[in-house]
């Protein structure tokens, strides 16, 4: 039996390398959204950390603010209280980071089993397929704790930019590891 995905007897078995070059496409994208979402995610714990600090001083900033109609203004306690309230509604940092770093774990491994695939290992088809299942439920679980940084985009940019981030999410973080690994299930190959 032969190591790697078709041989130069039988017919070509194109669909090995194309599913491994659009799965180091995927995952390199991947790669950089999820770094991107993890310094985000540093970034706004920080600024919660700042918040949390001064959160006193921002409480009666705004209430002298608001008892005086306005006429006192202390620094910026109306920006303070915003943020607090933008930070609330935001998924707790520690959870965005830790989803991040899920993300960024999975795209590497992607990666890795996309170059395997593409160069048809059959050894990668294994480690490939329970890619699949733990990323499509990664995905899942991202989702579902992510209801409210979905939420607070259709706030801020509306419905239709929610409704995009939504779709791409699910297409590229359960669709794509589900096709992929319907993909070897049709090729017979496990």
């Amino acid at each position: 039996m032969s190591n790697r995905i078709g041989s130069p007897c039988e017919t070509c078995e194109c669909w090995a390398p194309v599913v491994g070059t659009i799965l180091i496409l995927v995952g390199v994208f991947d790669l950089g959204f999820g770094t991107a979402i993890a310094a985000a995610s540093i970034e706004l714990g920080q600024l919660a950390g700042e918040v949390e600090a001064s959160s006193g001083l921002i409480k009666i900033g705004h209430t002298l603010s608001q008892v005086t109609g306005g006429l006192l203004q202390f620094g910026s306690a109306e920006q303070g209280a915003v943020v607090k309230e933008v930070l609330g509604e935001l998924p707790p940092v520690w959870l965005s980071l830790l989803l991040a770093v899920g993300r960024i774990l999975l795209a590497m491994v992607a990666v890795v089993l996309g170059v395997a695939l593409a160069r048809r290992f059959q050894k990668a088809v294994l480690p490939l397929s329970r890619w699949a299942i733990v990323a499509a439920g990664w995905g899942l679980i991202s989702m579902l704790f992510s209801i409210g940084l979905y939420s607070f985009i259709g706030k801020t940019s509306g419905v239709a930019a929610a409704g995009i981030t939504v779709l791409l999410d699910l297409a590229l973080h359960v669709i794509w590891p589900l096709a992929v690994l319907w993909r070897i299930r049709l090729a017979r190959i496990l």
